[in-house]
């Protein structure tokens, strides 16, 4: 009698993944995540066939593993035998298979950290605004280090990047990172950190000592609703001294030089004095040549 084995033809993996997430070069630590994966297929090298595979992912879906490789370009955490999974809406790195590497896997409050077997950082994460552990490179750890202390107002920074550059070529400092500086980097919270306050001079204010010594003038309109007569605009006076103020209706935007000197006119009867000085907002109704000729 001939006994059966029953072998299934595909790999079933689990996968988490984020519909949130913010670009395609970003990594998330995940430990619902049963292998490191990605969709993304600039970050492989040595790629491998992974035939009759897929993953499923939260809601049912399944996406076909492409294929399999290493991560060993620039701008990815340097990891092995990752996934190139059709469909993937971000990057994921799995804590189980980090764990299975020999690796200890630390979570607190703002960070993770991924430990090597010498008890030295291999990898970083930080948690975002949405409460997920975003892997950040070398680089980002250092210039991430200068950023201003709330609890002590204390404002951290570092050496400019060409110092750094040069720092690591000599090895002049005992345990500095290799890092890869690009020309002309810039640290956008060591721009932030250098910022001064710059001071303001005083203005000496010019006040009024009677009416008529400064009239503050303005129009507003077109309103959408005209009123009974038609008019959709409102000049308003304000005189600076007493702070008293006349509003005339008028119908057009061209109909503010006359309305206006129908009131100056009125005003000087009244009081018996001349308007001194007038102020605006320079708009076209009061810059023209009307205006000028009225006030000289």
């Amino acid at each position: 009698m001939v006994k059966k084995e029953w072998r299934p033809n595909c790999v079933g993996l689990i996968s988490h993944t984020s519909l949130r997430a913010s670009s395609s070069e970003d990594w998330y630590f995940d430990s619902g995540c049963s292998r490191h994966m990605t969709r993304v297929d600039k970050f492989h090298e040595n790629v491998r066939p992974y035939a009759n595979s897929y993953v499923t992912f939260v809601d049912g879906a399944k996406g076909k593993i492409v294929g399999i490789g290493n991560l060993l370009s620039e701008g990815s955490p340097r990891l092995d035998n990752v996934l190139l999974v059709k469909g993937l809406a971000a990057n994921l790195i799995s804590i189980s298979q980090l764990c299975d590497q020999g690796l200890s896997v630390n979570f607190s409050k703002t960070e993770c950290q991924i430990i090597d077997g010498k008890g030295k950082v291999s990898m970083k994460g930080t948690r975002s605004k949405d409460n997920r552990y975003l892997w950040v490179s070398q680089e980002q750890a250092l210039i991430s280090s200068c950023m201003l202390s709330k609890e002590e107002e204390v404002k951290l920074g570092h050496l400019n990047m060409q110092g750094i550059k040069k720092a690591i070529s000599l090895e002049a400092i005992r345990g500095i990172p290799k890092l890869e500086i690009t020309e002309g980097s810039i640290c956008g919270e060591c721009q932030v950190g250098k910022q001064t306050r710059m001071s303001h001079p005083w203005l000496e204010h010019q006040g009024t000592s009677k009416v008529l010594e400064l009239l503050h003038i303005d129009l507003m309109g077109p309103m959408q609703v005209a009123s009974i007569g038609g008019k959709r605009y409102v000049l308003v006076v304000v005189d600076d001294f007493s702070r008293f103020t006349w509003v005339n209706f008028i119908k057009e935007k061209s109909d503010t030089f006359e309305s206006f000197k129908e009131l100056c006119i009125q005003l000087q009867r009244e009081k018996d004095r001349g308007i001194v000085r007038i102020r605006n907002d320079h708009g076209t109704e009061f810059e023209n040549s009307k205006f000028h000729e009225f006030c000289t």
